[in-house]
């Protein structure tokens, strides 16, 4: 396998005129060598990666951000081909039809793509690795790049914020500049981008956009639906999915998700907590934790996540704390439209919403899928569940799953990358 061009100089010229040139370049130059793979497994993804009813993604990693894993599933239960590359990690098993693992190496990644003929492929990339369509743009100019991002660095940090991130160690200033360069890129350079839906706020957040946009609800597939389960007598049960931080890490970053405050407040009222850690997380204060009413574990995949949930809870929890000293930006928390939303609806569940998440916590007063919380109100939440029309709130969750899947994102990604792919 032929190198394109030496590391050093894709680093040059894809950090040329960047403002964090030089974090760019150091993260080029530390992932720039190749990595020794099967011949053979890179030449059956290539060919069939050169298919034009193939479908082409490539992804940082699988993890925290399952859009590709529901697509996957999606289209091979369509009979339509699916390949995948992973810069880094391993992919989830039995989704496609060929994987390449490129082990770390942006070398190995960049000499692959370079073997490829024009056409459209799906990217996903966000925060720090942002910048790969701009790679890719300059290793084969011809790949016609659908870039998906999960979150928008200029709504979570903003400038006037973003000392608060430098100062915890969360971000470098070098790295924050290039995020917001790499996501200004994807903007305004891709072919298209792809991104969650998150009302008239996150309208302001792209309104640089250049190129066709789509945007989306990151649901599971209808396969994996659960029909709610009439509640049981007892306590009420409740379950976060996703991240948490441990209580060490920066209150300004991280405030919301310094959890087991609300834990807490929620099990002194007789209300059951479990959560599930996500990927990558550091849970052992969690895990550790000698709370009576709740119970942690680990994460797990989501189907069998969805599978765990079904009739062992109430309600999904996307309850927060929102302190005046998090400098989390303002339109981020108006525009979350949090994954783990849509998994709660696949496993039958109402959820527990915080009005500050502006954006869900309309879609849950639209659809009924739930109760809006406010801050007020979590002393004396039990009184609340006690009193909630709970089998309508269930009945609405039954409804909801027949348009919340994946299915429709297929539909709509699929008729993307055929309109930039002409």
């Amino acid at each position: 396998m032929s190198r394109p061009f030496d590391h050093r100089v894709l680093a040059d010229v894809v950090a040329e005129g960047a403002t964090g040139a030089a974090f760019l370049r150091e993260l080029l130059e530390q992932r720039g060598e190749p990595v020794a793979i099967d011949p053979d497994e890179a030449l059956r993804f290539v060919t069939r990666a050169a298919m034009p009813e193939t479908v082409v993604f490539v992804a940082v990693h699988h993890g925290n951000f399952p859009s590709l894993e529901y697509l996957a599933e999606v289209l091979r239960d369509r009979g339509r081909p699916v390949v995948a590359m992973y810069l880094q990690g391993d992919a989830p098993a039995d989704r496609f039809d060929e994987v390449l693992c490129c082990r770390g190496s942006l070398a190995t990644l960049a000499e692959v793509l370079a073997r490829l003929p024009a056409r459209a492929i799906y990217l996903q990339a966000h925060g720090r690795w942002a910048f790969l369509s701009r790679l890719i743009a300059t290793v084969h100019p011809g790949l016609r790049v659908v870039q998906e991002l999960w979150d928008w660095m200029d709504a979570f940090v903003p400038p006037e914020r973003a000392h608060a991130f430098i100062d915890a160690g969360v971000f470098g200033e070098a790295e924050l500049a290039t995020i917001r360069e790499a996501e200004q890129w994807a903007r305004t350079r891709t072919a298209a981008f792809v991104h969650k839906h998150g009302g008239a706020v996150l309208d302001e957040v792209v309104a640089d956009a250049r190129v066709p946009e789509l945007r989306i609800f990151p649901c599971p597939p209808r396969a994996w639906m659960r029909p709610p389960v009439p509640r049981r007598s007892g306590p009420w049960r409740c379950v976060h999915s996703g991240q948490l931080k441990p209580s060490t890490s920066s209150r300004a970053a991280f405030g919301d998700l310094h959890y087991l405050p609300m834990i807490e407040l929620l099990t002194r009222q007789s209300i059951a907590v479990t959560a599930y850690g996500a990927a990558g997380g550091s849970d052992d204060e969690y895990a550790h934790a000698d709370i009576e009413g709740f119970s942690f574990h680990a994460r797990i995949e989501v189907r069998a996540l969805v599978d765990a949930l079904h009739g062992a809870h109430d309600f999904g929890l996307l309850l927060y704390r929102f302190d005046d000293d998090l400098a989390v930006g303002t339109r981020h928390l108006q525009t979350a439209l949090a994954s783990k939303l849509f998994v709660y609806l696949a496993a039958g569940l109402p959820v527990l919403v915080s009005p500050e998440l502006e954006f869900m916590a309309e879609l849950v007063r639209t659809h009924g899928i739930g109760l809006v919380i406010e801050p007020g109100e979590l002393p004396r939440l039990g009184e609340r569940l006690d009193a909630c029309d709970f089998a309508g709130l269930q009945a609405a969750v039954a409804r909801a799953q027949r348009g919340f899947c994946a299915e429709h994102t297929c539909d709509d990604v699929l008729a993307l990358l055929e309109q930039v792919g002409r």
